[in-house]
């Protein structure tokens, strides 16, 4: 299992079913969980409980339910088993790992963005959708429970300034905003993307 810093992963979790399944199987899953702030689940109460299966959040309806569905009325969903309220389902900023275009390049830094949970140290490198989304404060989006924020990433130059200005970036970053943890969520790869 590779490492996981403590500010990446919520440990000790616990799930009386109806919420978690193992990937491979598609069986449900009673018992202890963790996750990352990727959106990743594990069994087993923390990285190092044995051996760990990967979880994955059961579908709001599952398959074999799809065609159940009768008709909706405003956030009520009747079905034929029970009725839904969809009213608090919001959506939060998923991981979306960045790719630098050849015009980023050519100019020498692109803008990464950010979001980080205002209750817990996690963070996600997210899209500059998603970031656009809760900077707006859609109302699909769960922006009231994240701090979002973008750094200007240097990808070319001579070696060494580039790792500085990246480090120092992050650092600049974290004392404006009173964040602590973010280079260690970047693995404090300084030259990540670096040509």
């Amino acid at each position: 299992m590779p490492y996981y810093p403590k500010s990446q992963i919520q440990t000790d979790q616990y799930t009386k079913g109806g919420e978690l399944r193992v990937t491979a199987t598609k069986e449900g899953y009673i018992g202890h969980y963790w996750k990352t702030s990727k959106g990743e689940y594990f069994s087993g109460k923390n990285p190092y409980d044995g051996v760990t299966l990967e979880l994955e959040l059961i579908p709001f309806f599952p398959e074999s339910s799809l065609n159940t569905v009768v008709y909706s009325k405003g956030n009520i969903v009747y079905n034929i088993l029970k009725e839904v309220d969809v009213t608090e389902t919001l959506l939060i900023p998923s991981y979306v790992k960045p790719s630098p275009t050849k015009q980023d390049y050519e100019i020498g830094n692109f803008t990464r963005y950010f979001a980080r949970k205002n209750n817990e140290n996690l963070y996600i490198e997210t899209s500059k959708n998603i970031y656009s989304n809760l900077k707006k404060k859609n109302g699909a989006y769960d922006w009231k429970s994240y701090l979002i924020f973008t750094l200007s990433w240097k990808l070319t130059g001579e070696e060494l300034k580039v790792s500085k200005a990246n480090q120092n970036i992050i650092l600049i970053t974290e004392q404006n905003l009173k964040i602590n943890g973010l280079g260690t969520y970047l693995k404090n790869n300084y030259l990540e993307f670096y040509k």
